[in-house]
């Protein structure tokens, strides 16, 4: 079983460490604050660290051979992200001696693209797909000796408290026709969980999207439904159309996405 230390254990990262702890693996995972480290959940074992300081040395001490995985969301709402990108140098600056680096990154990278995109394709040109770009060259190119490294391109995510009924603006939904690019964070987990299990995988950026063939407007209508709340207004759509390949997750060994539509929700 691996040692695994999780930095950013909000949403996502805190249900990452969870499964990895039940399939037998040692978890570790920060949160920034004491008050909010009080809340990890037990079998995740707590570090804090404020994302803006070196790794403390408890950190640094659990690193060696561990699996490192990057899961702060980019978020770049007030300074263009320009804090995510010092918190990602950081890390990375004593990480090299962990045994694999996995940066938890965004679909988002294609934001401002068309059609079909997969992990062969350059960055969009919005300023979100920039950032995200920039991140991932950090991890994938850093001078750090590290053995493997991994970028996920999650799409949009939903599961346990992220429903798709609660994805609409003021009940208005733009484009109708388009592709629904959705990830749960029970398939990201488990394939997380395979990843550590098989120890390599042929690609260091793979796409992590559920293949949902229906449009929008099916897909966000009948997520409504199901949770009783009113249909969203569907107005034209306000970017391009596309939708994530994510063949090359499908050839982890053992994986294949569950949760494909509302009922598996």
């Amino acid at each position: 079983m691996a040692s695994v230390v999780i930095l950013g254990c909000g949403w996502l990262g805190t249900q990452l460490g969870v499964h990895l702890s039940t399939q037998g693996h040692q978890v570790w995972g920060s949160r920034r604050s004491s008050e909010r480290l009080a809340t990890l959940p037990a079998p995740i074992q707590p570090l804090q660290w404020d994302g803006v300081s070196p790794l403390s040395p408890e950190i640094c001490q659990l690193l060696p051979g561990s699996w490192l995985i990057l899961a702060m969301p980019p978020a770049a709402a007030q300074d263009g992200g320009a804090a995510y990108l010092r918190s990602l140098q950081i890390v990375l600056a004593q990480a090299e001696a962990a045994h694999a680096l996995v940066l938890c990154s965004s679909s988002g990278v294609y934001a401002g693209l068309a059609g079909e995109v997969s992990e062969a394709d350059a960055p969009g040109p919005e300023p979100r797909a920039q950032l995200i770009w920039q991140a991932e060259q950090l991890v994938l190119k850093g001078a750090q000796p590290v053995p493997q490294r991994y970028v996920l391109r999650l799409a949009g995510l939903i599961g346990q408290g992220r429903h798709p009924a609660t994805f609409t603006r003021r009940g208005v939904m733009a484009g109708p026709e388009q592709a629904v690019n959705l990830v749960h964070s029970a398939d990201i987990s488990r394939w997380l969980s395979l990843l550590l299990h098989h120890g390599v995988f042929p690609g260091t950026v793979v796409n992590l999207c559920a293949p949902i063939t229906c449009s929008k407007a099916e897909f966000y209508t009948a997520a409504c439904q199901q949770q009783g709340v009113e249909v969203p207004r569907f107005i034209a759509a306000t970017e391009p159309s596309r939708r994530v390949n994510a063949a090359l997750s499908l050839q982890l060994p053992d994986f294949s996405y569950q949760q494909l539509d509302l009922a598996s929700l």
